[in-house]
């Protein structure tokens, strides 16, 4: 009785032991202060494109609202009209809503991870790409620099990657934070 007693009690602290490693390696100490967008209390719930004329300063904005994440509701999605052969400046405002009385400003949290994150795009119009913010070596995507070129109908396809450790300037590797498609049109 005696041993087995002993062996429940070094099987006990064993286990206990073990858990307390698992809880360590999982929280936040203080060598790792890394905020991860993709944590379950964030949802992108506003997704804003701002286009700016680099010619005429008009600034086009488009927006992606999906108040309840990826609930039933669908978006409320708006195209941007742009001008043929011209040179936009993109920015973005990409928020969490789920809350109203505190709206998180997600590319604020990526942009402090940017080692971490890249805003992508694809698009179905030809248009010419560059970003123009970086983490230090890569870009991080929340600014772009793009071309128009002929006039024409399409989609702008936008992708934020989580790429912890996998980083390296394309959008291939991580995993998908967030992604949403806005229609296109260049006159």
């Amino acid at each position: 009785m005696k041993n087995i007693s002993f062996a429940l009690i070094l099987l006990s602290i064993l286990f206990i032991s073990s858990c307390k490693k698992e809880d360590n390696k999982n929280s936040n100490s203080s060598n790792n202060t890394t905020l991860i967008p993709g944590a379950v209390s964030d949802t992108v719930t506003s997704f804003i494109v701002y286009f700016e004329d680099t010619k005429d300063s008009i600034t086009e904005i488009v927006s992606y609202d999906d108040p309840d994440g990826s609930g039933p509701k669908p978006a409320n999605i708006n195209g941007a009209a742009l001008k043929a052969n011209r040179l936009y400046k993109l920015t973005f405002r990409i928020e969490d809503g789920t809350n109203k009385s505190n709206i998180v400003i997600l590319n604020s949290k990526i942009k402090t991870n940017g080692k971490d994150y890249k805003l992508c795009f694809t698009n179905t119009m030809g248009l010419v790409s560059n970003p123009t913010d970086t983490d230090g070596n890569l870009p991080i995507g929340l600014n772009y620099d793009i071309t128009t070129k002929t006039a024409g109908n399409g989609n702008l396809t936008f992708t934020i990657k989580y790429q912890r450790g996998t980083k390296n300037g394309d959008c291939t590797p991580g995993t998908v934070y967030h992604t949403c498609t806005i229609p296109l049109y260049v006159f």
